[in-house]
């Protein structure tokens, strides 16, 4: 019997993840082609990406606190509504206005479905199996992120612009699976029983963690660096004549690349340890982002961007995990929120900045200033370790 609910909740989470995964790259690498359609500036661009973080900054504790009164399943079934709700209203809304506020939907309910799933993979696993349950469910990630830009590259074909409309409509469908399938879970265990009268812990607190505000930081760099290469590159191939099949295999090279290097996470953590591997990948990440910079021929860029898929997967993943490690069951989706929406505040703030880059020196120009910030977090890390 055990086994049989230890089965049914593994399918129902991972299955989760991959179509969630599956329609938030599908949709975001479609917002940029419905933006190119609609004349808009890369500047524009960047403020439409930021929306995709508002809501979370504005309501990313609120939702960790509810998570952590024992609504972790509760907490996905609100996100999979919106986020068909937000692929609904892209598919009908065709204007800029559309753009913004149903970007700024599915950011919130993307927020919601990802925090509450990686705690239900922690309370599932226990304390010795947190990473590797975590390690399967990012591989789930991985694949949905690959399966999303190739079914647009499947889509446009040779074509400079895929067809938008179709392709918002096939991300209606893989957000109602995903919906369907986080509606099969559960709780993965009761929440402990709060004493009566009790406040929850405070903020300031849970931050005073040793390493917290650290991991913090290597989060928003690693997850803003991810975030932007889907919104980015389909923009850089259009500066380079690419076709929207090839810049479609470049993600999925990306994102294959990631599942694979999640594969191998957990061992990877148990041999080099926490932090010589967060600092290993992220400066590799960010080397490879300097490599997508640079106007290399296709073979070489299926290379690096190979490369900086497998080094940001192994960065995001070592984050997440140290994250959910180092804090006490009862604020884990606290601390996940917050670390959340610190991930937000960088998508916010670095897509306005990097439209503003794009404009003035081409897109290539926002993986130069990615990899620069990698490799630099990368040694801010290593130097508040030292010290």
């Amino acid at each position: 019997m055990r086994g049989a609910m230890t089965f049914h909740f593994i399918v129902s989470i991972l299955a989760t993840a991959f179509f969630e995964q599956v329609t938030t790259s599908l949709v975001r690498v479609t917002i940029s082609y419905r933006a190119i359609e609609l004349g808009l500036s890369v500047v524009w661009l960047g403020i439409i990406t930021a929306a995709f973080a508002i809501l979370p900054m504005i309501f990313a504790v609120s939702v960790g606190r509810f998570i952590d009164r024992g609504n972790d399943a509760r907490t996905a079934w609100i996100g999979g509504i919106l986020q068909v709700t937000a692929c609904a209203g892209l598919a009908l809304w065709h204007s800029l206005a559309g753009l913004l506020v149903f970007t700024a939907v599915l950011g919130i309910g993307h927020l919601m479905l990802v925090i509450s799933q990686q705690v239900l993979c922690t309370r599932h696993g226990g304390p010795g199996a947190i990473d590797r349950m975590l390690a399967n469910y990012m591989v789930a990630n991985a694949l949905g992120q690959g399966v999303g830009p190739y079914i647009v590259g499947w889509a446009g074909g040779s074509a400079s612009i895929p067809p938008t409309q179709l392709l918002f409509w096939i991300g209606v469908g893989a957000a109602a699976c995903s919906c369907a399938s986080c509606f099969m879970l559960r709780p993965a265990s009761p929440p402990a029983a709060r004493v009566e009268g009790s406040k929850p812990v405070p903020v300031r607190d849970i931050l005073r963690f040793p390493g917290l505000r650290a991991i913090f930081f290597i989060s928003v760099v690693t997850v803003a660096a991810q975030d932007l290469v889907v919104v980015y590159l389909p923009i850089l191939g259009a500066e380079r004549g690419m076709a929207v099949d090839v810049v479609g295999m470049l993600l999925a090279t990306r994102a294959v690349a990631s599942m694979v290097s999640r594969f191998i996470f957990a061992r990877l953590n148990e041999w080099m340890g926490r932090w010589p591997l967060m600092f290993a990948s992220t400066v590799g990440s960010g080397i490879s982002y300097l490599g997508i910079a640079a106007p290399l021929p296709l073979p070489l860029m299926f290379v690096v961007i190979a490369a900086a898929g497998c080094a940001l997967g192994i960065a995001v993943t070592a984050s997440i995990s140290s994250v959910l490690a180092l804090v006490t069951p009862d604020v884990r989706g606290t601390t996940n929120s917050l670390r959340m929406m610190g991930n937000r505040i960088g998508q916010f703030t670095i897509p306005v900045v990097a439209g503003l880059i794009a404009a003035a020196s081409g897109a290539g120009s926002i993986f130069l200033v990615l990899g620069l910030s990698l490799v630099g977090a990368g040694a801010a890390i290593r130097l508040r370790r030292n010290a």
